[in-house]
């Protein structure tokens, strides 16, 4: 009869752009979540709190220039600390160019190591120009990769914990993309 997903049919035409993938070649990294209160973006919140309009009247603050340096410090000594933290932590993999299948929704790569099918990760992409995008995902499926010698696996990995502003950046990149690689198949034929 068709080939339409049902599931599309029922979907808000926005919602559709989540599920439009590309493939490409992006630099990625990823490690497994150890501890499952903390959001990807936790510590990025902080920086976004506008301290110069109060939010209850929206109003211009009028802070005192010592509590202004005071929390400029903590910022400063806070930033410090997360550098510190970052660079003590133990990333079993790190960022390199990588050929996945990325969409608004989520992920498929080959990876380094093996993981395991309900795996909590927590990954950072880099999209081509310098495209920064990080998210949570959890392993949907384990794929096996006919193509490779050794046992490799390909894995789905659907984003669970996702800014919408990172959503819409690769939403924004797929189409971007896409729509490049048909000019270059159109020029190609002609």
């Amino acid at each position: 009869m068709s080939d339409l997903d049902p599931m599309s049919l029922t979907r808000h035409p926005e919602d559709r752009r989540e599920g439009v993938r590309v493939d490409d070649r992006v630099l990625l990294e990823y490690w497994q979540v150890t501890d499952l209160g903390h959001s990807t973006d936790t510590f990025r919140h902080f920086a976004q709190i506008p301290l110069s309009v109060s939010p209850e009247t929206g109003e211009a603050l009028q802070l005192d220039p010592l509590v202004v340096q005071w929390m400029s410090k903590i910022e400063w000594t806070l930033a410090a600390i997360l550098r510190t933290l970052e660079h003590q932590s133990p990333r079993p993999s790190a960022a390199r160019l990588m050929d996945v299948n990325v969409s608004g929704d989520g992920v498929r790569f080959l990876p380094e190591r093996p993981l395991t099918e309900g795996e909590l990760i927590d990954l950072r992409m880099v999209l081509p120009p310098f495209i920064v995008v990080e998210a949570r995902g959890e392993v949907m499926q384990i794929r096996p990769e006919p193509e490779c010698l050794d046992p490799s696996h390909t894995v789905v990995v659907q984003f669970t914990d996702i800014s919408e502003e990172d959503r819409e950046k690769i939403i924004r990149y797929v189409v971007q993309r896409q729509a490049e690689l048909q000019r270059r198949q159109q020029r190609s034929v002609r």
